[in-house]
């Protein structure tokens, strides 16, 4: 390559996710509610049970006379057949083991939201009175009707829930302070609770305006399906030169592919039209 040449730019390879100082590999995408309620549920008891499987390995090591040797050998034999059953029928499903991910880090990345909350005939009559309301926007849950208040995509999503994390602590401190305000037994007492009742009741109000205008939010009552989450699990720094060689080969070190970065909580939300 010449000195005025321009070098090429590295390629971004969007199975590989830069996250905690570490490398992540996409595993598998799911695009149905109910297929990653499943899957998250197959997930957890996967892994609690390889922790446990790993426990009983510690406790093989540190036993300390041959028949609580034998006996926890025996009971972490049991615990490995049944795992290793599981895992055979979990890999006809999901298309993978999680014989080696269990133990390793490993997250569940919502790509796609919808949000929703429910509502009652009389909000319905309400809403109907605005002429941008639109009928395919209410959706019958069960016997609950919700209605639709706008999706959300990957690079929105960790600053949604950061903020519905905060407005529900901040609920549920008002909560507790409206019961120590009930339960105070001297006026110094009731009154310090009455102070903080302010104090978090505004600061409540102010990020309850921000979700409204935001998100589109009028309730604190959410309800979201995620549309598509990915299921993002930690290499070693071997197996992502070896990735990196099978699927790309052998590039120069500055045209190398590099791992996409994980969404940020910087951006707010667009607002549903």
């Amino acid at each position: 390559m010449s000195a005025t040449d321009t070098p090429a730019a590295p390629k971004v390879d969007e199975n590989l996710l830069q996250h905690d100082n570490k490398v992540f590999f996409k595993f598998v995408t799911i695009s149905h509610p109910e297929t990653l309620t499943r899957f998250t549920n197959d997930v957890n008891v996967m892994v609690a049970q390889a922790q446990k499987i790993v426990e009983l390995n510690q406790r093989i090591q540190s036993a300390l006379t041959t028949t609580e040797k034998d006996a926890v050998t025996k009971l972490r034999e049991a615990e490995l057949l049944d795992f290793n059953q599981k895992d055979a029928v979990f890999e006809k499903v999901y298309g993978f083991k999680m014989d080696t991910v269990a133990i390793r880090p490993h997250f569940i990345q919502n790509q796609a939201i919808q949000l929703m909350s429910p509502v009652t005939d009389e909000q319905i009559a309400e809403l109907r009175k605005n002429p941008e309301f639109k009928e395919n926007e209410v959706v019958a849950r069960g016997n609950q009707k919700m209605i639709q208040l706008c999706k959300m995509t990957g690079e929105h999503i960790p600053l949604f829930e950061r903020n519905i994390n905060i407005v529900q602590a901040q609920q549920n401190a008002l909560l507790q302070l409206r019961a120590a305000e009930q339960t105070a037994t001297d006026e110094a007492a009731k009154k310090r609770a009455q102070e903080e009742i302010a104090k978090v009741t505004e600061t409540l109000t102010q990020n309850a305006e921000h979700m409204g205008k935001t998100y589109g939010i009028f309730s604190n009552n959410i309800v979201f399906d995620v549309l598509e989450a990915k299921f993002w699990v930690a290499l070693t720094q071997d197996e992502v030169k070896a990735y990196v060689e099978k699927t790309h080969g052998a590039a120069p070190a500055a045209a190398a592919p590099i791992a996409i970065e994980a969404p940020k909580a910087e951006k707010k939300a667009e607002k549903k039209n």
